[in-house]
């Protein structure tokens, strides 16, 4: 492994630059931090194309191990001067590695009998919650992910962060507006469940779990759109203690996933 001395390294230049979106778009691929996250990549073959290590990381026995498996799959890295790596990192605490890798998410397919339920997530622009979301759709035996255009970029560092490698397994796809989402859920003939303030209260929908479904969940600010309370199969609402003011986005949202495998899967 070469060691990397200037700022203006190419691959130091990439690393920051995909911090912002606009980076991520302009070059192409992404930067994934962490011993885990890192490790996670590599087992679910995202396509890497270079990783770095800071030197003072190097004598950890787990990152030597990393770069192990790096080097059988000839994916190639270099160490970093500790102060270099901490002004590309995006955690206050980096971990000493990162990885640079092309975009890649599972493709959306058309709803299975184990996994009857999808999220779609109406411009939910919060990265951490995005990133919670993701990880509870994928432990919950989500079919997968819809995302508005305006929803936070599932590759934004605190999204990656706070799914914790969920990234990598649950089908995603990102829609241009709310009409091409709506036609990709009658495509793949989901039930539309909206969750709304007024809506219903759950336990008394009769929604039917055992279809195929998608839970739509509105932003932090707003909630759903006007057109998801119109286009619903139904709108529903979970039940909450007098006074209390509302649920976080990714707190409801597992609520409703939930739900939806309990109600499948507790038979």
């Amino acid at each position: 492994m070469h060691t990397i001395t200037s700022r203006d390294n190419q691959y130091l230049k990439m690393a920051r630059a995909v911090q912002s979106k606009k980076g991520r778009e302009e070059h192409g691929c992404y930067l994934l931090e962490g011993l885990r996250l890192v490790s996670e990549a590599l087992d679910c073959g995202v396509p890497a194309l270079f990783a770095l290590f800071a030197e003072g990381a190097l004598a950890d026995a787990r990152m030597q191990a990393l770069v192990r498996r790096l080097e059988e799959r000839q994916i190639p890295a270099a160490a970093v001067g500790d102060q270099l790596f901490a002004n590309l990192s995006a955690t206050e605490h980096p971990q000493g590695v990162a990885l640079l890798a092309n975009f890649l998410a599972p493709a959306l397919q058309p709803p299975e009998p184990e996994h009857p339920c999808f999220l779609y997530a109406d411009d939910i622009r919060d990265p951490g919650n995005l990133g919670a979301i993701i990880r509870t759709a994928h432990a919950a035996g989500a079919g997968g992910l819809i995302l508005s255009r305006e929803s936070a970029d599932i590759y934004n560092p605190k999204v990656l962060r706070a799914a914790m490698g969920a990234t990598f397994k649950l089908p995603m796809c990102r829609t241009a507006h709310r009409r091409q989402a709506l036609a990709l859920m009658r495509e793949l003939k989901l039930h539309i469940y909206t969750a709304a303030a007024q809506g219903r209260d759950i336990r008394e929908a009769g929604l039917d779990f055992a279809a195929p479904h998608i839970w739509v969940l509105g932003s932090e600010a707003e909630g759903a759109d006007p057109f998801w309370l119109t286009e619903a199969k139904a709108v529903v609402r979970l039940p909450m203690r007098p006074g209390a003011e509302s649920l976080n986005v990714a707190a409801a949202g597992a609520a409703l996933l939930y739900y939806s495998y309990f109600a499948f899967h507790d038979k």
